[in-house]
């Protein structure tokens, strides 16, 4: 008797972590190309309204390109920075409910391999179109809301 339960439990979990992947892969292909920043946002942790914050990334784009290598255009400085990114999942439970997270790392680089800045955050939503990021910092948060132009 105990071996049909384990067999049943093996499957189930191995089903849920294919989904999973499954899923990551799917947000992975959304997420390639280029996205310009439309609108940013700042709200500080406790606070009821938010700053809009969208003049500091007017014009800005990051391309995300299939071999995990990301580029930044900062469009006011007239500069592009380099880097790598990552797509993840986590997988919470609540209350007997699964829940699936996903989160984005975006490290850039300087010219000797330093780390110039980097963008963590979690994706609110991500289409084919449309993408928003929130990234925290110690205050609060940084929302941005991009639209796909490639």
């Amino acid at each position: 008797m105990k071996r049909p339960i384990y067999l049943l439990f093996v499957l189930a979990f191995l089903t849920s972590s294919c989904i999973t992947e499954w899923r990551l892969n799917n947000k992975e292909d959304r997420i390639m190309g280029v996205w310009e920043i439309e609108k940013a946002h700042y709200k500080e942790f406790g606070a009821l309204f938010r700053d809009n914050i969208t003049n500091r990334y007017n014009g800005d784009r990051i391309e995300f390109l299939p071999d995990f290598t990301v580029i930044y255009d900062d469009y006011s400085q007239r500069r592009f920075s380099y880097g790598e990114w990552e797509l993840f999942a986590t997988r919470e439970y609540f209350d007997d409910d699964r829940d699936i997270d996903f989160y984005v790392d975006m490290y850039f680089y300087d010219d000797r391999g330093g780390l110039l800045f980097d963008l963590n955050g979690a994706v609110q939503r991500l289409t084919y179109n449309r993408f928003t990021l929130r990234v925290p910092d110690r205050g609060g948060e940084t929302i941005l809301r991009m639209r796909k132009i490639d």
